[in-house]
């Protein structure tokens, strides 16, 4: 059924390379791409997967996607009314005020928890070397979701693994359900064991908010609390190493960060260069004709975010990283109705770590072994599709110099 001379196999050592050309190609010759290894259409221009995102025919919810048997009905597959009453449970934690005092509270702990061990870790030396992408960008989102839920800072170490099978349960192409399954019920478990002890007074930000004090537990949205562990946590973890790999790669001075006009620039156009989710997953409830492509009622639709933040008919020179670029519009958090609820949290999570760093250190450099070397580009090594990100990125922190400020504790 389709004639566009390309590999489209998510998992081949090819695509998780260099996906770009292959997107490319696709947005020209063939934008409404049959795959029959995963029985959808891809779709990969911008104005098309906008499109599809804000049409209220096109839907989430399908009883038999592998997110729908891992966490049951949630935010992520319901539709219309129910969509709408979920969002309205949870929006009070994640808009305007509440944002602000979550980052009082939760976030700069969290970043100064991590960078508060690097320091120490670096005693006297001029500098110390450091894995960022467990050290920092694993450890900041575990650190600030653990606060955010109001569970031991500690727990994070335990918590990983069983939130990992989540996430691969879920990728393009799927591990194993049945193991997502079975940690998602441990999961539970420790919710429900953390909401029973649950003492008068205490900060438990998320759970209060979901399961409020002195009302029993609606169970039917436990499902719901193991998906936001996940969400916020894998995709903050694929955005930071990408940040910093955006700032490495373009020779970007640390120090730069700390002004924060510029430091927003480069979150949001790192989001739309490198965005750490390159797809997500849709069904037509009518019949579409999309490009000449007859798409039938109950078809899969791949969106992909990935090819769409990149397409050359919106963005100028698109495969270029520029900051402050006329269009900052980004698809990195999806778009109309599903449009990530977390949002501003994210934004801010992001803000406060890289500030944080420009603040705590004078410099940041590569380190260690190179992955994807090419003449004139440094390219990483990533895995994962639904979870973009790189496997490792060795980095160099200077010690901030004597005389200039650090951050505020």
């Amino acid at each position: 059924m389709s004639s566009a001379r390309v590999s489209l196999d998510f998992s081949s050592d090819e695509f998780l390379a260099d996906p770009w050309p292959i997107y490319k190609e696709l947005r020209e010759s063939e934008p409404v791409y049959w795959s029959e290894a995963f029985k959808a259409f891809l779709i990969t221009r911008f104005e098309d997967v906008v499109e599809l995102l804000t049409d209220r025919q096109v839907i989430s919810g399908f009883p038999m996607r592998s997110s729908r048997r891992l966490f049951g009905p949630t935010l992520l597959d319901a539709d219309g009314p129910r969509h709408r009453e979920l969002r309205k449970i949870f929006t009070p934690l994640f808009v305007g005020a509440s944002v602000r005092r979550l980052r009082t509270e939760i976030l700069i702990p969290a970043v100064d928890q991590v960078l508060d061990t690097i320091e120490a870790e670096m005693g006297s030396a001029d500098e110390v070397d450091v894995e960022f992408m467990e050290r920092v960008a694993v450890g900041v989102p575990y650190a600030m979701v653990t606060r955010l839920f109001g569970v031991p800072p500690e727990d994070a170490a335990w918590l990983r693994p069983r939130v990992l099978p989540l996430a691969g349960a879920i990728e393009f192409p799927a591990t194993s359900l049945e193991t997502a399954l079975r940690t998602k019920a441990e999961l539970v478990e420790y919710l429900k064991d953390k909401l029973a002890d649950r003492r008068e007074g205490e900060r438990m930000p998320f759970l209060d908010l979901v399961f409020p004090p002195g009302e029993p537990v609606d169970e039917s949205l436990l499902g719901s609390a193991t998906l936001f562990l996940l969400a916020g946590t894998e995709t903050s973890v694929a955005t930071i190493g990408k940040i910093m790999y955006a700032l490495l790669a373009h020779n970007v001075e640390l120090s730069a960060l700390a002004d924060a006009e510029y430091r927003d620039q480069v979150v949001r156009e790192t989001l739309r260069w490198e965005p750490p989710s390159h797809t997500v997953l849709r069904y037509a409830s009518r019949d579409l004709n999309l490009h000449g492509v007859d798409i039938k009622r109950r078809s899969a639709l791949l969106l992909s975010l990935g090819s769409a933040s990149r397409d050359e008919r919106v963005f100028a020179d698109p495969d270029t990283w520029i900051p402050g670029r006329a269009d900052q519009r980004m698809l990195a958090f999806s778009n109309g109705p599903h449009t990530c609820l977390g949002i501003q949290l994210a934004l801010a999570e992001f803000d406060t770590l890289f500030e944080r760093m420009s603040l705590r250190f004078g410099g940041v450099r590569r380190s260690g072994s190179l992955d994807g070397i090419r003449p004139g580009f440094w390219r990483l090594r990533e895995r994962g599709h639904i979870f973009r990100r790189p496997d490792h990125l060795h980095v160099r922190l200077e010690r901030r110099r004597a005389g200039s400020s650090k951050a505020d504790a």
